[in-house]
């Protein structure tokens, strides 16, 4: 193989296991990006609301982001197969009895029920997939290339999935499109559950008493300097989701809005790409601060643009920061997680960019409801900074601790 100075993509595709294991996992993961859509229209044409429908994907939305630490936190206690396989069957399962009710005993209150079981048991195949790629790869660089490429493909799935069940949704009625998602995570997650790489992440020993008892990473000030340019990221991107349909609104509406965020989407992915190919200089927090300062500055410039062309390149030029940014967060949740907690470490980095979102989405549109769609991007651009700069002195602080 090449040396890893000028290590390649597809050096890191031919190493040992990395194809099959990152495939099944691809499957597996898939299935996220399939269920949103059809779950809203199976719990409209229920009830013939949207309101309850929105509910439903709500508590789906909670439970998938807000409990994820938690689920991490068993599979790094009590081992990843045992842990991953029981959440896979479940969520596998749940997802497949909201679409049989869906079909045949629509009723309202279970449909919403049973949507937030199916979050609370979404199983981590992306985070357990970020922790397995550091036993897959045995150098930092051919770690940071294979996160870039997970990256790079988590955004494509994204990109395609809601288009690939829009698509469906057209010809095949909402409980039998959720089908789908219910098998491809039972296979997928079944089949990674399966692979070596998951094999490997055993149960954490027992501590010994007589040993200082390991802090919890959410109260590390430095691991908190790091998740804070994620939540900011999220933030970008939920409030963009927002602002931009309405600021297209008059050229072009919802066409124009779909191809504007398409290409936010696009940029993220060649961005990613580009940016796992290069050698980047300074410290994960520094690189993350200065990647998200970027993506904030170039973003906000959307508050003073009018035309659907110039909207959409601004967020192209943007889109190019926002896979860097997660791809240096989840490299350095790989060393702030050490032996035994890795898989809490890159679910805190998954779970910040989900508030991150959730909030300014959010705050984007109520502020946009009372004021205007600048005074929105400014004042989440204001903010942004201000979490910027106090993961600076976070990081410093913490620093400083540690010596």
């Amino acid at each position: 193989m090449q040396s890893t100075r000028t290590a390649r993509y597809i050096d890191v595709l031919r190493l040992p296991g990395v194809l099959p294991t990152f495939g099944v996992a691809l499957i597996g993961r898939g299935a996220y990006a399939l269920v949103f859509l059809p779950l809203l229209y199976a719990v409209t044409d229920a009830t013939g609301s949207i309101g309850l429908a929105g509910i439903a994907v709500g508590l789906y939305g909670a439970g998938a982001s807000f409990l994820a630490p938690l689920r991490a936190w068993f599979i790094d206690r009590f081992g990843a197969r045992r842990i991953l396989a029981l959440l896979v069957v479940m969520f596998s399962t749940t997802v497949a009895v909201i679409g049989l009710s869906a079909l045949y005993a629509p009723n309202g209150a279970t449909l919403v029920i049973l949507a937030a079981v199916a979050g609370a048991f979404a199983p981590p195949l992306g985070p357990t997939m970020r922790v397995a790629w550091g036993r897959l790869t045995p150098t930092r660089e051919l770690l940071k290339k294979g996160l870039s490429f997970d990256a790079v493909v988590e955004e494509l799935l994204y990109l395609g999935g809601p288009a690939a069940t829009g698509l469906a949704l057209a010809f095949i009625a909402p409980g039998t499109v959720l089908l789908i998602p219910a098998g491809l995570v039972l296979v997928g997650g079944l089949f990674f559950v399966a692979s070596r790489a998951v094999g490997d992440m055993g149960p954490r020993p027992p501590a010994d008493e007589e040993a200082p008892r390991e802090r919890p990473l959410i109260l590390d000030a430095r691991f908190v300097a790091v998740l804070i340019p994620v939540l900011v990221a999220g933030a970008i991107s939920g409030s963009i989701s927002i602002s931009v349909p309405v600021i297209v609104s008059d050229a072009g509406g919802p066409a124009a809005a779909g191809i504007a965020l398409g290409l936010f989407a696009g940029g993220s992915a060649v961005g990613g790409l580009v940016f796992g190919a290069l050698r980047v200089p300074g410290s994960p927090i520094r690189q993350l601060l200065i990647l998200t300062t970027a993506l904030v500055a170039i973003s906000s410039t959307i508050a003073v643009l009018t035309g659907a062309v110039a909207v959409s390149l601004v967020l192209a030029a943007a889109g190019l920061f926002f896979s860097p940014v997660m791809i240096v967060a989840y490299f350095a949740a790989h060393q702030a997680g050490g032996e035994h907690r890795q898989n809490s470490a890159t679910t805190w980095a998954n779970t910040s960019h989900n508030v991150g979102a959730t909030l300014g989405s959010a705050l984007a549109g109520v502020i946009i409801q009372a004021v205007t769609v600048p005074a929105a991007t400014f004042g989440i651009a204001a903010g942004a900074a201000a979490l910027l700069i106090a993961g600076a002195l976070l990081s410093r602080a913490g620093g400083r601790a540690k010596r």
